[in-house]
């Protein structure tokens, strides 16, 4: 009996060796302390048996297939799951999460499988347009805008990438139609810069601007400079409504003046939300800006989740001439 209670034993010492290296098992105890040459009562021995299990058991792996494993506060193991182009990061007393890496201004960041690329897309002589300010220009990306029409479309309505950015084109303009280039706003106070030139028909009264489109009321609000009859140019806050927003025009409040740039030339445009209000500013530099309009958001908007350069043909003259707004420069932040 004293060889089998010794072999119990020796299993029991084998077993608590070889998993002390884990440190989870550093806290690992056993009800019943049992010394050499003691004569082992069969149930103490089971007791310890199982207490060493329970600790063997929760220092397995847990998770679920292909996940990071961590050591838990409780000393057990957890996982985290990661997806494409996530990496692992740390949190002060808490648990390590997978998170995605956030491109700031000026770069890119394209996620696949296994690999991260990083680019840069600010400045660049030959990739960029120097309005006085080249080190503001920030090219945008076409792929990371969604096209959207009024119900009737322009013909050839598109979102197309160019060398410097991007451009929104027709081929022809019909009267009453709307085409814009939208990205999600962030979440509460945000701000688009824009810098564009627009090539196409502006009298009497069509419009390339920026917009901020609800896409849950499916209402819309567009400012900019445009045409005014078939001689001069009036920057324009425009409210607009039907089919997702770009189907009719509900008022506009104009103001004009001979110091208005043209939209054919280089024009900086700036819609700034504020949690309430959005204003709308322009300059010639992408650096001095004018704010021209302040409205409250809620004057035709519920909700302020979409941005970007839009062009409202309105009783166009040349209704068959195509049109093209290129958009040299964009950045949305959060304030």
């Amino acid at each position: 009996m004293r060889s089998e209670s010794n072999l119990a034993l020796n299993v029991l010492a084998s077993a608590l060796f070889a998993l002390a290296s884990s440190p989870a098992m550093a806290a690992c105890t056993v009800p019943n302390l049992l010394s050499n040459g003691q004569t082992a009562d069969a149930a103490q021995v089971m007791q310890n048996f199982a207490a060493v299990a329970g600790c063997a058991n929760a220092t397995a792996p847990s998770g679920g297939q292909n996940k990071v494993q961590f050591e838990t506060s409780s000393g057990s193991l957890g996982g985290v799951a990661l997806s494409n182009g996530q990496v692992i990061l740390g949190t002060t007393g808490g648990a390590p999460q997978g998170k995605a890496l956030t491109a700031g201004p000026g770069i890119t960041i394209l996620n696949a499988p296994g690999g991260i690329t990083i680019s840069a897309t600010s400045s660049g002589s030959a990739n960029a347009v120097d309005w006085l300010n080249e080190a503001a220009v920030i090219r945008p990306l076409a792929t990371n805008f969604s096209i959207v029409t009024s119900t009737t479309a322009p013909a050839g309505a598109s979102l197309v990438p160019t060398v410097r950015g991007m451009a929104l084109t027709t081929t022809a303009v019909a009267d009453g139609t709307s085409v814009m280039a939208e990205t999600p706003t962030p979440p509460g106070r945000w701000q688009a810069t824009m810098l564009a030139i627009y090539s196409g028909p502006l009298a009497n009264a069509s419009f390339p601007a920026i917009a901020v489109r609800d896409s849950i009321g499916r209402r819309a609000v567009e400012f900019g400079i445009g045409g005014s009859g078939t001689t001069s140019y009036q920057a324009a806050y425009t409210r607009t409504v039907g089919g997702l927003g770009l189907d009719t025009v509900l008022g506009q409040t104009t103001a004009a003046d001979a110091g208005l740039p043209p939209p054919s030339q280089p024009l900086w445009s700036r819609v700034t939300y504020d949690g309430t209000n959005l204003s709308w500013a322009f300059s010639r530099d992408g650096e001095v800006f004018s704010t021209v309009f302040t409205v409250l958001a809620a004057d035709n908007l519920s909700n302020v989740d979409r941005v970007g350069p839009v062009a409202l043909f309105q009783q166009p003259t040349h209704s068959t001439w195509p049109s093209a707004y290129h958009i040299l420069s964009w950045r949305l932040a959060s304030m």
